[in-house]
């Protein structure tokens, strides 16, 4: 049965945020002790974390949340995710992660009569080991300032080839060694520039506080206005008053959500941006350098050569690169 025919698990589109706290009703609670292996869980998730290869047709297509991080990429399908009050659409290389308790559900709308193996690879975790173990070590701060972001959902582009190594390694892998490989992906994606938020919708998460998410919108809203204004004059003083934050207050604070200094996320914003103008237009690489915000060309330069390993013509050139939509 194809999913475009589930109308019944497309949930019902809030107006607006105000209807936020609603989206809970009607979706179904998806308890861990009641995953059923055969719809394509592991039979046993190791530290905390689980693989599941979903296709469709699936009886997981429902509107449902729980108690989980969900780290969720589509891999076949175009189609239309709900995910609290956001209703966005996806193809292949979407990829969400998902906050506990945030309701969500994913309806393909272009799956064939005969189903599809592979729709989506998903990952789900708790962060209680993680949040236990930042203290010990401090290159887990990244990561744990990108689930605190994530109390409701943020969307990656351009990440699907480094997802796909990321999923099946960690899935052969467990115990302590599956650990170190979801860290390692949540640090990567702590410093990915090209995302956004989505939904208004806050799962549970008891150990923030009102102080605290008023925190989160101040950087969430600097992390906006950076990724949509990349190619204006970025300065410390300027955002930091955006943010309604003293300078020395926003740069620790925006270290510790972000993984990455105010300075090196403008950067690495703009060289995602340089990636994108390299292999879809023409532009001369001198011009690609003033487009995306940069000032001269052997600054432009030198910090494409240390975040990408490469010059910017060595990436233009390379054809693995140019097969990698959001590289």
């Amino acid at each position: 049965m194809n999913t475009a025919t589930r109308s019944t698990h497309a949930p019902p589109a809030p107006a607006s945020a105000s209807r936020a706290r609603h989206t809970l009703l009607g979706a179904e609670y998806e308890h861990v002790l009641l995953r059923d292996p055969a719809l394509g869980f592991e039979t046993a998730p190791s530290s905390g974390i689980g693989c599941l290869v979903q296709g469709v047709p699936s009886r997981l297509d429902r509107w449902h949340y729980h108690d989980e991080y969900e780290l969720h990429l589509v891999v076949e399908t175009r189609g239309k995710a709900y995910i609290g009050d956001d209703i966005v659409d996806f193809e292949p290389g979407f990829l969400v992660l998902i906050g506990p308790r945030v309701p969500h559900n994913f309806v393909s709308l272009d799956a064939p009569a005969g189903g599809v193996v592979t729709r989506s690879l998903v990952i789900q975790f708790n962060d209680e080991f993680l949040r236990q173990t930042e203290g010990l070590f401090p290159d887990l701060r990244a990561a744990v300032g990108l689930l605190e972001r994530a109390t409701h959902a943020i969307e990656f582009a351009g990440m699907e080839a480094e997802i796909h190594e990321h999923f099946h390694r960690i899935r052969t892998r467990t115990g302590l060694a599956r650990f170190a490989d979801l860290a390692a992906l949540l640090t990567q994606l702590a410093q990915w520039p090209a995302c956004r938020l989505l939904s208004a919708v806050r799962g549970r998460a008891p150990h923030l506080r009102d102080k605290r998410e008023s925190l989160l919108s101040r950087i969430d809203k600097a992390v906006d206005h950076i990724c949509e204004n990349y190619a204006d004059d970025l300065s410390l003083p300027r955002v930091s008053a955006l943010a309604g934050m003293g300078m020395h207050s926003f740069s620790r604070s925006f270290r510790r959500v972000t993984g990455s200094t105010f300075t090196e996320f403008v950067a690495r914003t703009r060289i995602t941006r340089a990636c994108h103008l390299l292999r879809q237009t023409d532009h001369q690489v001198t011009s690609i350098c003033y487009l995306v915000g940069f000032n001269n060309i052997s600054n432009f330069n030198r910090h494409f050569r240390r975040i990408r390993g490469m010059t910017p013509v060595e990436y233009r050139s390379d054809k693995a690169f140019r097969r990698s939509p959001g590289a």
